[in-house]
């Protein structure tokens, strides 16, 4: 993909962290954690993804229809930061930040064709947390952001295509502590409801290993779905992404 995409995504990375760093820091936040009423929690992850779907390309001869494939062997990057604050009131927030940089060959109505997909998702949600002992449930309503390029390398020269758009969504988490040292964590979200995408969804799973006092390391499990078109099908600026993400996480949260 081009220099100035790969910067960008590492810029974008950059301001969360940042972000969050200065929330945690910052005069409001730092007077809460001095009272005890906030906990904090950053999780950088790596992702092993794939996709699954159909990318369609609008051009002016006839348009070109992509079948997505594994893109876990020529993936060239692949990352997820997550950012949370609990308050003690069980109120709280999540960003995630989530990039998958990949060149492929891909099936295609023209024949065997390279493609290369750059996929960027920055989530916000808001959460509030009950559940005693054990189990803890967490409901959360907020926003998906979703930022795709697809290039397809034709015979006649290479076409790119790509969107931005925005989905509500609402969603719960259950996690279930299993013994002193681990804990199954599960999630899920619907989303889209046509004001972005016509429907998006998110499922996570897997366990949590509380192996240090204010650190646990995370193995997840996702599946993260779109269906979103943009322009009129049979024009040169039709752009359709349905398509199917999913892949093994890996990370270390640290709570502060």
């Amino acid at each position: 993909m081009p220099g100035k995409t790969a910067t960008r995504r590492c810029a974008n990375t950059a301001v969360l962290v940042l972000a969050g760093g200065c929330l945690a820091a910052g005069g409001t936040a730092g007077d809460a954690w001095a009272q005890g009423a906030w906990r904090w929690q950053l999780t950088p992850f790596v992702l092993a993804p794939s996709v699954e779907g159909t990318t369609e390309l609008g051009l002016a001869g006839g348009g070109v229809s992509i079948d997505a494939g594994d893109v876990f062997d020529q993936l060239q990057a692949g990352g997820m930061l997550a950012f949370e604050g609990r308050h003690i009131s069980r109120f709280g927030f999540r960003l995630r930040y989530a990039v998958m940089d990949s060149d492929q060959t891909a099936g295609s109505s023209a024949g065997a064709v390279a493609a290369a997909y750059d996929q960027n998702i920055a989530e916000a949600v808001v959460t509030y947390r009950f559940g005693q002992g054990r189990d803890r449930v967490e409901v959360f309503g907020g926003l998906r952001h979703w930022d795709v390029d697809v290039t397809a390398f034709l015979p006649g020269g290479a076409v790119r295509r790509g969107g931005t758009w925005t989905d509500p969504i609402a969603g719960l988490r259950w996690e279930r502590r299993l013994s002193p040292r681990f804990s199954l964590s599960l999630e899920g979200d619907i989303g889209g409801f046509g004001a972005g995408s016509d429907r998006s969804w998110s499922a996570m799973g897997g366990l949590i290993y509380h192996r240090w006092e204010r650190a646990s390391i995370y193995v997840m499990y996702r599946g993260l779905g779109v269906d979103y078109q943009d322009g009129t099908r049979g024009t040169d600026g039709f752009f359709r992404h349905d398509a199917e993400t999913h892949g093994l996480l890996a990370g270390v949260g640290f709570r502060f």
